[in-house]
């Protein structure tokens, strides 16, 4: 009588034990593709050593309790295997976890169409318990709302409690059915946050150097061995971290890196350009088995220094239906990334660049209102953005500013009618260095088409002659057709920043030959094309005892 009673007991204690081994996992009550069939809960089992019977098990939301029935592969759970269970209604009206669920995870489905009453609810918290054949509760959790439709929530320490603080959110759209949940620790994972990266200072100008440190964090349960860290800079502005822009050569570990135990790498950002960097930091850890936390970015902002980006041609006044525009120019040595610079006028409203911008040095940008300006300008290809927040610009006198990405005013213009300008003629700045409000710096634009958008400016001078300079080259030459020196390039330069110019061709009587350019506005230097023919479109007379001469008329300059 003793021994079966202590046979009865100790069957009742193991069947005890083998129901505690069971517990929830996961959770999808707000399911992404079909709400009414994509529900699932999952389980685990966590014995290493013993299967457990399902068979008359059961689910409960509070409202409503649903046995546990078999899908195809019966109600076995095996040691560490996980089971998903899945609405009735999945089978004939979904197929979304078709392809997620691991061949070694068991699908398992309820007596019912839905769980509970209705279904798990997207607006109550619900609390789902897991019954044993005897009707006791041996797993329970409340879950929490606020997740993103179709992210689960999953339990990360599976022998630990049904707390809030042992569970989290899927890192994975549709959740893990029948298999490790993402937020569950890994035998082996590094990992790197985005506020794991430092800067050192936390802003700096450009041309200074930047300390970037990175901690990589061991969060699985295994001592990682042998690894890299690579640094980069987002050049591209693609929001990846490619090759070409690694920064140095990589960290090798070579020494283990215990269980929860970190390690911070140092690099020297040398001579950075000004604007906005996306700096990354990657881990390259062979054995890792969760590479979704091995790459973290981080913003480095980098101001720029006083008039190293200048403001040279201002479209304050377009034709009618044509956008205003604002050309600004490079003058420093090093590339500048325009994102987040800003642009203002009088009224202080900022329009912000909202895209990476790489400017090079001696380099030409245009700033527009819409897009528009394209179809009238010949704008080189990459040399243009449209503010999403234009400042209307005022045709009699406005206060143009430059704002760097730290909201440093890097140039300002403080521009009249009086300096130039006018309905479809831009105002350009003659020599990007002198100083942007000195009126005698600025004057209209002479280019045909109203304004030179990202190009060197129809009126730039960096110095003027004293005097005028003419040079014809080749001298002589021979416009015979044979492919050798059939036109004269002829350059000139003239001591005054814009005037209109004749150039006029005679032979050696003194005989007019060709009117090449009559009253024709221009800057301080221009070059014409002579094909040796005259007005007539004949070619001139030929011949050793024939010279050329070119007479070049310089009336006033251009009312500024």
């Amino acid at each position: 009588m003793f021994n079966r009673k202590l046979i009865l007991l100790t069957v009742l204690l193991l069947a005890c034990r083998a129901s505690g081994q069971v517990v929830l996992s996961e959770i999808m009550f707000d399911a992404l593709e079909n709400e009414f069939h994509d529900e699932f809960l999952e389980l685990v089992n966590l014995s290493d050593v013993d299967p457990v019977d399902l068979s008359g098990w059961q689910l409960s939301d509070g409202s409503g309790v649903d046995e546990i029935v078999a899908h195809e592969a019966g109600l076995i759970l095996q040691p560490g295997q996980f089971a998903v269970i899945l609405d009735l209604s999945y089978f004939d009206n979904s197929s979304t976890y078709d392809d997620l669920i691991p061949a070694s995870g068991l699908i398992l489905t309820i007596d019912n169409n839905t769980f509970g009453s209705r279904g798990l609810s997207n607006s109550t918290p619900e609390t789902v318990s897991l019954l044993n054949a005897s009707g006791e509760v041996v797993s329970q959790y409340t879950y929490s709302l606020g997740n993103p439709p179709g992210f689960s929530d999953e339990k990360v320490d599976l022998f630990g409690e049904n707390n809030a603080a042992n569970w989290r959110d899927s890192k994975i759209v549709h959740g893990t059915p029948g298999g490790p949940n993402s937020v569950s620790p890994l035998e082996h994972d590094l990992a790197v946050r985005d506020d794991g990266i430092v800067f050192e200072p936390a802003s700096a100008r450009m041309g200074e150097s930047v300390l970037i440190s990175a901690k990589i964090f061991n969060v699985g349960l295994r001592t990682a061995q042998s690894f890299a860290t690579r640094f980069f800079d987002d050049i591209n502005g693609d929001g990846e971290p490619d090759a070409g822009e690694m920064l140095g050569e990589p960290f090798q570990h070579a020494s283990g890196l215990a269980v929860g135990d970190s390690v911070t790498f140092f690099l020297e950002y040398s001579n950075v350009a000004a604007g906005t960097h996306l700096v990354f930091v990657q881990i390259d850890y062979p054995a890792d088995q969760d590479a979704t936390n091995n790459t973290a970015g981080r913003e480095l902002l980098v101001g720029a220094e006083t008039m190293s980006v200048r403001i040279s041609e201002i479209m304050y006044a377009p034709q009618v239906g044509q956008p205003e525009w604002v050309e600004v120019t490079n003058t420093s040595g090093f590339e500048v990334n325009l994102k987040s610079w800003a642009l203002s006028d009088s009224r202080n409203e900022l329009s912000f660049v909202n895209n990476d911008v790489i400017l090079q040095p001696e380099g030409h940008f245009v700033l527009s209102q819409d897009s528009s300006l394209l179809d009238i300008f010949d704008v080189p290809n990459g040399a243009f953005v449209t503010l999403s927040r234009w400042p209307a610009l005022n045709n009699d006198f406005d206060s143009l500013r430059l704002f760097d990405v730290l909201g440093h005013v890097i140039d300002e213009v403080n521009y009249s009618s009086s300096w130039g300008g006018a309905r479809g003629i831009s105002l350009e700045k003659i020599n990007p260095a002198i100083s942007a409000n000195d009126s005698s710096n600025w004057s209209s634009s002479v280019a045909a088409a109203g304004g030179t958008p990202g190009l060197q400016n129809s009126i730039h001078a960096r110095s003027l002659p004293s005097e005028t300079e003419l040079v014809i080259e080749p001298n002589p030459f021979s416009p015979d057709g044979d492919g050798r020196d059939d036109v004269a390039l002829i350059t000139y330069r003239l001591p005054v920043t814009t005037s209109r110019v004749n150039v006029k061709i005679y032979d050696l009587r003194g005989r007019h030959v060709r009117f090449l350019a009559n009253n024709q506005p221009s800057g301080s230097e221009n070059s014409i094309i002579w094909d040796g023919r005259d007005d007539a479109g004949r070619l001139a007379r030929m011949g050793v005892s024939m010279l050329y001469s070119c007479k070049l008329l310089t009336p006033a300059p251009v009312s500024s």
